[in-house]
């Protein structure tokens, strides 16, 4: 019975482009009451009509909290259906059933059926407020990460990306990789400058440099400026790299289509920035 919500709630949110759902949702809502009263029924539970109302009500609450936790991603499908989103939602309303069916069994317990009213209460409160309480979690993400928190000011550029990578199997320490933009004009074209910041533990900036010698065939070179800086630079590339210091900080700086000594000006541009800050463009 559980299987049949979210299978419907997951097929209309693929077909929301072509079909407004709108109007189905009352009616799936209206199903898992009825067939949570039926089912309880069917087995025999007391207080099979109460079970049946809050039983679909909790199922309902649940899974759109879960909606929250775990969405449902667009390149793992399995015929109609993502298949590691179904299961977490068919176990959101099997607990929604267990709940309420365990809070009226006989005697009544009332701490239970208050129990099984404010989980699912809550857990739909938390849904409405699915912006901020994943901006909470990233910002909490940015300040344990470990990585200094620092961004360049670039002029004429804005800030469109933000993520944050965690230590793994790839790297030995976690960074925070930028993306910066600049709108072309008819007077110039688009460009963009990726900048990477790595706690200083990672690494120097030459090493890191001469890290990669070659990219998509194309031969790399690494050159040496004052100041512990180096830049990488390919043959036919429009792609500039610098690699330098701030602070306790390895950064790395990736422009397309920017001059040279501007990417390494960019370098000065670096300042504190807060993990909210960085959360919000996220």
């Amino acid at each position: 019975m559980t299987g049949i919500i979210p299978t419907a709630i997951i097929w209309v949110g693929m077909q929301e482009e072509e079909l407004d759902g709108t109007g189905l949702l009352p009616a799936m809502f209206l199903l898992a009451i009825i067939l949570g009263t039926v089912g309880a029924q069917m087995a025999g539970l007391p207080r099979w009509g109460m079970v049946g109302l809050v039983g679909g009500s909790a199922t309902w609450l649940l899974i759109g909290a879960l909606a929250v936790l775990v969405p449902a991603p667009e390149s793992e499908l399995f015929g109609p259906l993502p298949a590691l989103v179904a299961p977490v939602y068919v176990v959101g309303g099997a607990v929604g059933f267990a709940l309420s069916a365990w809070s009226f069994m006989s005697p009544l317990r009332w701490w239970a059926v208050a129990l099984v009213v404010t989980v699912p209460l809550g857990s739909w409160g938390a849904a409405q407020y699915k912006p901020q309480i994943l901006a909470w979690l990233e910002v909490r993400s940015l300040e344990r990460s470990g990585v200094p928190l620092i961004a360049p000011a670039i002029e004429g550029y804005r800030l469109v990306h933000v993520d944050l990578n965690a230590a793994g199997q790839r790297e030995s320490e976690p960074s925070t990789w930028l993306e910066y933009w600049r709108d072309a004009t008819p007077n110039r074209g688009f460009s963009e400058i990726q900048v990477t910041v790595w706690p200083a533990a990672a690494g120097n900036p030459r090493d890191s440099c001469l890290a990669v010698t070659e990219y998509y065939g194309v031969p790399l070179r690494c050159k040496s400026l004052p100041g512990d800086r180096w830049v990488r630079t390919g043959a036919g590339s429009s792609w500039v790299t610098v690699f330098a210091r701030s602070g306790d900080a390895l950064v790395m700086l990736n422009g397309s289509s920017i001059a040279e000594a501007d990417l390494v000006a960019a370098l000065s541009t670096f300042r504190p920035i807060s993990a909210y800050e960085l959360a919000m463009v996220t």
